[in-house]
């Protein structure tokens, strides 16, 4: 592998990790908002439902579990998971591939970032 394939399969690495920390997040601030809806006894397990809810979802993503569909995760077909170079990127080049990967990359960053405001604004609240 070249250098640059090398850069390639990195990013792609650090977007596959962002992704399964946005969904993590995601089921953060979807567990506060189920919980908000509730009546306030269930503030009192609020810890032990986040940390339920958070477990299931982690490994049923570890488990390529095809049903998990969010609007911030990409769906990968199964060549580019047999594949990590799929037949699309091989057309681009490589500068073409790795700013692709940068924006992906960025806003996989922006929205962790806005969806831990959601969750500390949801804690300010309780």
């Amino acid at each position: 592998m070249d250098t640059l394939q090398i850069q390639i399969s990195e990013l792609n690495q650090k977007v596959e990790q962002l992704y399964r920390l946005v969904e993590r997040i995601s089921c953060q601030v979807n567990a506060l908002t189920e919980e908000s809806r509730q009546p306030s006894n269930a503030n009192t397990n609020s810890l032990s439902s986040i940390s339920s809810i958070l477990s299931q979802s982690s490994s049923s993503y570890e488990e390529n579990d095809c049903s998990i569909v969010h609007k911030d995760i990409l769906v990968d077909d199964n060549s580019s998971k047999n594949n990590p170079v799929s037949g699309k990127e091989q057309e681009l080049a490589p500068d073409i591939q790795i700013r692709r990967l940068t924006a992906q990359l960025t806003a996989a960053y922006n929205r962790i970032a806005a969806l831990e405001e959601q969750l500390l604004a949801r804690r300010i609240q309780s």
